[in-house]
């Protein structure tokens, strides 16, 4: 396999592949962080494995790899990697009625690690440490060091990443006159704040606050990004707080919900579904988000991290006494705010990809196998592919302000 990595990826990027690879045959949820970094290293033969696995376990794929891997022409890739590395799993789960569901949430039991300790050291509480703070109006917890604020009233410094197609604007301010805004009308529209990676440095704990305004007309599918934490080292580990499934719990996932479950889903050296909070996503209110995150101790059998998040000061979801991060340092890591919405494809007919007759009534009928195939990767909300069966839905605004990212460096 090594050999087969080396033949089509960069000399240097052995580690890094093969560190993807490990995880491809227990993977779960999106496979937006191949897309992001693999494309940055060009290792698109582990990329093509990842999705392929995936989909024949799942039958299930949030496109991001598809779409880059199709791009590229990599069918003969995916067929020597994945006939190598799918033999034994299972097909239950391709079923075309059947729709994945969330995995338990299970402590790693594998390995000879030290125990996980019993409680954080820094108990759960029900209260995010920032909560109605903003950039200028706030206090340090002691033991914090602030890492930065961000209230786009200023310039654009270069070690951030502002993506939305307005820039900072005066169009909605949660305080000041200005906030980061941004449209989502068509599939894997993107509207964020970066920190980029390199500026956090080392740390025990980190935490992310934020408020972001998403219009009232905004219908939710497939993912809607919260927020997200992304390690910059050849170990890749990708954190993302991400609405995911919209639909309520029976019948399941359909189109253009307003409900939807936030999750937390690392994704790379350790990956799994964790936590899932049902509700209803905020719209038409600035909402204020908080991310107290306290990485594991680097190593698969180590459940000694936590993940909170913080919905208008009061805790909504989370994962305790946990491995978040795997064999990953989360050191310099990249801090987001907001993210990416997918609305995908789903079909019942694949490979034969006739709309409409081969339309899905519904996500996860099918899967989305004809997105790369077809090349319907960005559909837009006014003319959907299977429009009626998956009906239009206006574009909407994401707004973001009032950035504050803190930091705890045990010792």
């Amino acid at each position: 396999m090594k050999k087969k990595l080396r033949e089509f990826d960069g000399q240097d990027e052995n580690v890094f592949a093969i560190a993807i690879l490990k995880q491809a045959l227990g993977g779960y949820g999106n496979i937006s962080f191949c897309y992001q970094e693999l494309r940055k290293r060009h290792t698109t033969c582990v990329l093509s494995c990842i999705s392929c696995i995936k989909r024949r376990r799942y039958g299930h794929d949030i496109t991001h790899g598809g779409q880059y891997i199709m791009k590229r022409r990599s069918n003969v890739l995916i067929a020597l990697l994945c006939s190598t590395l799918v033999a034994g799993i299972p097909f239950g789960s391709m079923a075309a009625d059947k729709i994945p569901t969330p995995p338990s949430i299970k402590g790693i039991t594998s390995g000879t690690g030290s125990p996980a300790p019993s409680v954080p050291a820094t108990p759960p509480g029900n209260d995010g440490l920032l909560s109605g703070m903003n950039p200028g109006n706030y206090a340090l917890p002691s033991g914090w060091s602030l890492v930065r604020t961000q209230d786009f009233e200023g310039t654009q410094p270069a070690s951030e990443s502002w993506d939305g197609n307005e820039g900072a604007s005066t169009t909605r301010s949660h305080s000041g006159s200005k906030s980061l805004e941004g449209d989502y009308p068509w599939d894997s529209a993107d509207v964020k704040w970066q920190l980029k990676e390199g500026n956090t440095g080392s740390f025990s704990e980190i935490y992310l606050s934020f408020y972001e305004y998403t219009e009232s007309k905004a219908r939710f599918n497939d993912e809607y990004c919260v927020a997200r934490f992304l390690a910059p080292g050849a170990i890749v580990q990708d954190i993302v707080v991400d609405w995911m499934w919209a639909g309520p719990e029976q019948p399941g996932p359909n189109f253009n919900e307003q409900i939807s479950t936030l999750f937390i889903v690392p994704q790379g050296s350790r990956t799994k579904r964790l936590a899932g909070q049902m509700a209803t996503v905020p719209v038409g209110q600035w909402v204020q988000w908080e991310i107290h995150y306290r990485p594991s101790t680097i190593g698969l059998e180590n459940n000694d991290g936590f993940f909170r998040v913080y919905k208008n000061g009061s805790l909504f979801v989370s994962a305790e006494n946990v491995n978040i991060n795997g064999e990953a340092s989360m050191a310099n890591t990249m801090v987001q705010a907001g993210g990416f919405y997918t609305k995908i494809v789903w079909m019942t007919d694949y490979p034969t990809c006739s709309i409409p007759s081969g339309c899905s009534p519904r996500p996860g009928v099918g899967n989305d196998l004809c997105v790369a195939k077809m090349g319907w990767w960005g559909q837009s909300f006014s003319s959907p592919k299977c429009a009626p069966k998956d009906p239009p839905l206006p574009s909407f605004k994401r707004f973001i302000d009032d950035v504050i990212v803190m930091k705890k460096t045990a010792g």
